[in-house]
């Protein structure tokens, strides 16, 4: 695959970025197997331009610090309120290893993204994702919130993840709720256009008031 991605990308004309990330977490990944610190120095090795990207919920990034990446990598680590990490993002880091690997990775000149998501209207989202985001402008570095761009992602909740998740994790707690969410094809519910509205609104802001020179990428 990435001599596949190297031949594409030094055959175009324009500056291009691939997502790598999509079916594992390379971070965690990295821990058995040593392939993203691999494909990082292949990537650079073997070609003068370009970018790989990709997202992580783990704080083991200390392998790929030294790495020569000449700001060619983009790291975007997922972050969401320390309890909805302990109670549905289980076997992940907590948000403060999380926010401490932006820190580390920025000082070792990483490009970096936040992406908050899934986002999950909880009971009491608002004082949840509100602590979150002032928890992140108390404790990045200065440097992170000068350059760092966000992506603001929804949670899409499906039958078949839930099928896997509840037999992995039986205690789990249950996240779909009909009074909030609708049906987005077969099998596929997200949050009602009125709640999401509000719930953008909302969090629009907050980002306005601690982020207000960051990208916002995207609210989806």
């Amino acid at each position: 695959m990435l001599d596949k991605i190297i031949k594409v990308n030094n055959e175009s004309e324009k500056e291009l970025t691939f997502e790598i990330g999509s079916n594992s977490d390379l971070i965690l990944e990295n821990t058995i197997t040593g392939n993203l610190v691999w494909t990082i120095q292949n990537f650079i090795a073997r070609t003068e331009k370009g970018n790989l990207t990709f997202p992580t919920k783990f704080d083991m990034v200390d392998p790929i610090l030294n790495l020569e990446h000449q700001g060619r990598i983009i790291v975007r680590v997922s972050v969401n309120p320390q309890e909805i990490i302990r109670k549905v993002e289980l076997g992940t880091s907590p948000l403060k290893n999380r926010v401490e690997a932006i820190n580390k990775l920025k000082e070792a000149n990483y490009k970096v993204g936040i992406l908050i998501a899934p986002i999950v209207l909880v009971d009491n989202w608002k004082e949840e994702y509100q602590t979150l985001i002032e928890y992140l402008a108390e404790n990045l570095s200065e440097k992170v919130k000068k350059e760092c761009f966000f992506e603001i992602i929804f949670m899409t909740y499906s039958y078949i993840h839930n099928a896997i998740n509840t037999e992995a994790f039986p205690n789990n707690p249950v996240l779909y709720d009909k009074e909030k969410m609708t049906g987005r094809g077969r099998g596929k519910y997200t949050y009602k256009k009125e709640i999401r509205e509000e719930a953008e609104s909302f969090l629009r802001e907050l980002m306005q008031k601690h982020f207000p020179n960051n990208e916002i990428k995207y609210i989806v």
